[in-house]
């Protein structure tokens, strides 16, 4: 599994544990009003408590914080792994188009096509990268590179 797939489906299982939990702990105060009472009292003026804190809207607050929370780790977490695919592309590119210009396009083909092949052998000696092979294997296979697995 390629390093950015394992974060992101780390980061969607924290991220939906804890908006799960965010939303079973709203729930909670809808049979249990104290919290939202004590909520009332701590954030409101002294001796005025809010009025409009109810329990129902008590444990919206709490669900919507958690899912909001979620939403945005995941976000913030997408974001670097782009950034950093990003990056990863734009290096590949600079390295092919100095070979291009150094050697020709032909000779820059070749060297990306071999790369990317040592790529995929050096991926078959680790049994986590499910997804990110098979797909290198489909790319190479569509732009005509034939691999011979080692015997």
């Amino acid at each position: 599994m390629p390093r950015g797939q394992f974060y992101t489906v780390f980061t969607l299982g924290f991220a939906a544990a804890i908006a799960l939990l965010g939303i079973a702990a709203g729930v909670i105060p809808l049979w249990w009003p104290e919290p939202a009472y004590w909520f009332a009292a701590a954030f409101g003026a002294p001796g005025k408590p809010l009025t409009w804190m109810t329990p129902t809207v008590f444990s919206f607050i709490i669900a919507g914080a958690a899912v909001l929370l979620a939403y945005w780790m995941v976000t913030i977490q997408q974001a670097i792994v782009r950034w950093s695919g990003d990056r990863l592309l734009a290096k590949l590119n600079r390295q092919y188009n100095m070979i291009a210009q150094l050697q020709g396009r032909e000779y820059a083909d070749e060297f990306m096509r071999l790369q990317a092949q040592s790529m995929i052998e050096e991926s078959e000696g680790k049994p986590f990268n499910l997804f990110g092979r098979e797909k290198m294997l489909h790319a190479a296979s569509a732009a005509g590179v034939r691999h011979q697995p080692s015997s």
